[in-house]
């Protein structure tokens, strides 16, 4: 005959198993993403882009301004803000200031911390789409780019040991439960 297990191990196994639950519950409100880094804010211009336009053209600022270009909602087609070929380009040689595809409602930003002229164009419509940026003052250091932040695994492996242990407890219980069921409904006649 099996030994009945007593009453209390099968509650003090009920309420571990309802912690590990709680516990796994509260460990991703600990994973929380890290605070965004914020720049802050320096002086802004506004460039406006309509079809085949920027209006203004030209543009004056002092270095470390960021010069805001926005396409209007009402535009038909797709623009870009592109250094005009052969000015402005970078060690590889691609265009310094490129905003890829811009299509209408779209923004695309630059900060100018090095001062000179700066020939702006729309890559796809050059002969009707350009203007420049001149930038004056002296030149400024750039902020750093921001660090990456490292992923820290722990929590995950915290969770997962937990959802492990939940999962296995559960599992216990109700073969023990199923066990002490079949042992009481069957009658051993001797």
């Amino acid at each position: 005959m099996q030994a009945a297990l007593p009453h209390f191990s099968l509650q003090l196994m009920s309420r571990a198993v309802l912690i590990l639950v709680l516990v796994g519950f509260s460990v991703p409100l600990e994973l929380r993403p890290s605070p965004l880094i914020v720049r802050a804010s320096g002086t802004t211009f506004s460039v406006s882009i309509v079809d085949n336009a920027f209006q203004p053209p030209h543009v004056n600022v002092t270095t470390g301004t960021e010069v805001i270009w926005t396409y209007s909602r009402t535009g038909r087609t797709f623009h870009t803000v592109t250094s005009s070929p052969q000015t402005n380009v970078t060690q590889a040689g691609s265009p310094l200031i490129d905003s890829g595809d811009l299509h209408p409602g779209q923004s695309f930003n630059y900060t100018f911390y090095k001062h000179g002229f700066y020939p702006i164009q729309c890559y796809v419509h050059p002969q009707t789409m350009n203007g420049w940026v001149n930038v004056t003052g002296s030149d400024i250091q750039p902020p750093p780019p921001p660090a990456t932040p490292s992923t820290n695994y722990t929590p995950y492996i915290i969770g997962g040991a937990i959802a492990g242990a939940i999962a296995i407890g559960s599992v216990i219980l109700v073969l023990r439960h199923r066990t002490q069921k079949a042992g009481s409904t069957s009658v051993i006649k001797v």
